[in-house]
């Protein structure tokens, strides 16, 4: 496995009555048995009760909406931890 990209739900934190959920872009790179991880935001989730706002970042990608649905779940239970 020499390279692999992916997105994954970062940790949300409570900010102003919202919790922000930032969606990150992991790539890792392994050769000769070294792994070097880069981790890049590229959206940021808002949520607000039942709403819920997508903030992108330069460098998301184009399909992050469909990409969004796959992490659904990570997403689901950021937002019951960070709301309590």
């Amino acid at each position: 496995m020499p390279e692999v990209t992916d997105l994954v739900v970062g940790g949300g934190r409570m900010v102003g009555g919202r919790c922000v959920i930032p969606i990150i872009r992991t790539f890792t790179l392994c050769m000769g048995g070294v792994a070097t991880v880069s981790l890049t935001p590229v959206a940021l989730l808002f949520t607000e009760g039942e709403r819920e706002y997508l903030a992108l970042l330069p460098g998301a990608p184009e399909t992050i909406n469909d990409l969004l649905e796959t992490l659904r779940d990570p997403i689901e239970q950021e937002k019951k931890r960070c709301t309590g």
